[in-house]
């Protein structure tokens, strides 16, 4: 009787789990796979894998019913949209959010490239519930005439491509804690992008001291950061590079992203780092090197005063779930 209970308990768990659906790439077209699982919440994340043998031209309607999160992690892509005299286009290393336009999209990609995207659908009326649930009118109004009318683009930064990681631990849990899992990291990762899209700290009127053209100095600064992270430049040397002095960028970058440069640089280094370890299978030492760090004990000793573990049973620990 037990066993026919657990038995049911398990099949039940597994039935009601998130289900990866793959499809992958015809063998005389090319390699690769798409794969995708829809949440509770009708989101929907997907990994797209492809390299084609000859020049793919694609087309389809973007669904007014979503707001598409994409990101390029690896070779560029760009499409058009019917009726508009401009495409958008996406470099490796770079991503989007829109909503679609209910208009004919048309794209091609490249013969021999190696595409990798990873795309988040959130359906609109959940985006806007969850607006109304988090912010302020005032910042709600921002926020749709931001999004909802427009493509905004910004960098993939490492804290994104930690989440990344991350979000394939679903699989670890059965039943409702897979979906809560999933959606938790969806809006972890939501609001770690719309942070970067608005700047929205920039419109407290704390900030008011701040001018428009330091502010751009000090938005251009964070993404040589985070675009140079093992090699940024110290405090002096991207005051050089954006034209600013040294205490207006301190000062400014401070009271803009709540951090000052030098600890910004570390918590990003680290967040790489994790997302490394888990994803990869370089050893310790490796790592460092790549997030900037000549001493691998000095990075050890950095790991363990943010996460409370060595890199090392960081690793382990996740491979053990």
């Amino acid at each position: 009787m037990t066993n026919q209970y657990m038995t049911k308990l398990y099949h039940d768990l597994l039935s009601n789990s998130p289900q990866t659906v793959t499809i992958d790439i015809p063998a005389d077209m090319g390699t690769g796979q798409i794969s995708q699982v829809v949440t509770k919440q009708g989101a929907v994340v997907s990994d797209w894998k492809m390299n084609y043998f000859s020049d793919m031209n694609v087309q389809g309607v973007s669904s007014e019913d979503y707001i598409q999160m994409l990101f390029c992690l690896n070779d560029g892509v760009s499409w058009n949209i019917a009726g508009s005299r401009e495409g958008a286009c996406l470099a490796k290393g770079e991503s989007c959010i829109y909503r679609g336009h209910g208009k004919m999209e048309s794209l091609c990609y490249a013969q021999n490239s190696d595409f990798y995207f990873k795309n988040i659908k959130i359906p609109v009326p959940y985006f806007k519930r969850l607006l109304q649930d988090y912010f302020e009118d005032g910042e709600i109004t921002v926020y749709e005439k931001k999004l909802l009318t427009g493509i905004s683009k910004v960098s993939i930064t490492p804290y994104m491509e930690h989440i990344f990681a991350e979000l394939q631990d679903f699989t670890h849990y059965r039943g409702g804690l897979g979906y809560l899992f999933l959606e938790s990291k969806i809006h972890e990762l939501l609001s770690v992008y719309l942070s970067e899209v608005l700047e929205l700290r920039i419109l407290s009127p704390e900030y008011c001291c701040i001018s428009k053209s330091e502010r751009d100095c000090i938005i251009e600064a964070k993404r040589i950061i985070d675009s140079e992270l093992a090699f940024a430049p110290s405090c002096e040397g991207l005051a050089r590079q954006v034209q600013i002095s040294v205490s207006k960028l301190s000062r400014g970058f401070s009271m803009m992203y709540g951090i000052s440069v030098h600890a910004y640089v570390i918590e990003q280094r680290l967040e790489r780092a994790a997302g490394l370890l888990l994803e990869s299978n370089m050893n310790i030492g490796q790592i460092a090197v790549l997030v900037g760090y000549t001493k691998p004990s000095n990075f050890s000793a950095a790991f363990k005063k943010k996460y409370g573990v060595m890199p090392k049973d960081y690793r382990e620990a996740s491979r053990i779930k």
